[in-house]
């Protein structure tokens, strides 16, 4: 089978884990779906570049990754606050008693978030984690032991 169509059948199937997985970058459905139609068309364009069609999804996972890190990247805001703004955020008080799991995990940085979504809600390995975020395997299990501590120490 041509990899074209391994990977247009692999879409079709998985279109939803896949989106799922950019959503959880993006946070919002507007933004997951162009993070999604640009993961497809880049991965499209980049078929040859796939040595081994066993591993299309943390291929194409790797593509999805790299796309919303630059989609984030580009869409940064800086916000500016002013001296006496700062001294009312001193009488603002968080309230975290109706939290649940999904904002919990928004609040992990970028770098945790992804191992903690690929690993338990995308069912990967350790060595597919790695090999979708280009990272060593005793990194990821490194930053997944830091991230589930974080987890820990908010629940």
């Amino acid at each position: 089978m041509k990899k074209t169509s391994l990977f247009e059948n692999y879409i079709n199937e998985n279109i939803d884990a896949a989106y799922r997985f950019a959503y959880t970058y993006a946070k919002n459905k507007e933004d997951a779906e162009d993070i999604l139609n640009e993961s497809v068309v880049k991965a499209l364009r980049s078929i040859n570049s796939l040595r081994d069609p066993e591993k299309i999804k943390p291929w194409f996972y790797r593509i999805i990754a790299n796309t919303a890190l630059t989609h984030i990247k580009s869409r940064q805001k800086i916000v500016y606050l002013e001296y006496e703004d700062m001294e009312n955020l001193d009488s603002v008080t968080d309230d975290y008693s109706n939290l649940n799991f999904n904002e919990l995990i928004e609040k992990l940085d970028p770098k945790y978030k992804s191992i903690i979504v690929l690993r338990f809600f995308e069912n990967m390995t350790i060595q597919e984690v790695a090999s979708v975020l280009d990272l060593n395997e005793n990194t990821v299990k490194t930053r997944l032991y830091k991230a589930l501590k974080m987890l820990r120490g908010e629940i």
